[in-house]
């Protein structure tokens, strides 16, 4: 069987196989197969093909009974999302209250974490500048003689070496 035609479309008789799903060999299957991939044309006239027999109406419709199974997952979807959220809450308001509890029970004689915290950032803003300030005047007393040349000591009356 020629299943390609001199301009490289399917034939007629290739495309009657295909449909009338008759017995080829893999290699002309392969081709033909990959040829319907990319060829529109073909694909085009292949569907036509398929479409001009008898379509089949199902005995039953599935469209309500899918509906159905839709709307009860969306609801069992949404139910689940709002029920973890709920807990997520009343866990969290129960460590918080909980928390609050206990702290008012126990020796406070070390100092929180948030304390110790705003302790660090009060003494770090305190002395920050100075040690700023400090470490620029180093760099800067550097670059302090670049602006005086030997020459000019030189002319000013100083010695010759």
């Amino acid at each position: 069987m020629v299943c390609f035609r001199p301009d490289g479309h399917l034939t007629e008789e290739a495309l009657a196989a295909l449909v009338r799903q008759e017995p080829l060999t893999e290699l002309d299957r392969l081709e033909l197969a990959e040829h319907l991939a990319y060829c529109d044309q073909c694909l085009q006239r292949y569907t036509e093909l398929l479409s001009a027999g008898t379509l089949l109406t199902p005995k039953h419709s599935c469209r309500e009974p899918l509906r159905r199974r839709i709307w009860r997952r969306a609801v069992q979807l949404g139910i689940q999302r709002y029920a973890t959220a709920a807990a997520a809450v009343a866990l969290a308001l129960t460590v918080l209250w909980g928390s609050a509890g206990l702290s008012g029970q126990m020796n406070r004689t070390e100092p929180t974490i948030l304390e110790r915290a705003g302790t660090a950032l009060t003494e770090w803003t305190e002395t920050w500048p100075r040690k700023w300030e400090s470490a620029l005047s180093g760099f800067s007393s550097l670059f302090d003689n670049f602006g005086i040349s030997p020459r000019n000591d030189l002319t000013q009356g100083g010695t010759h070496p």
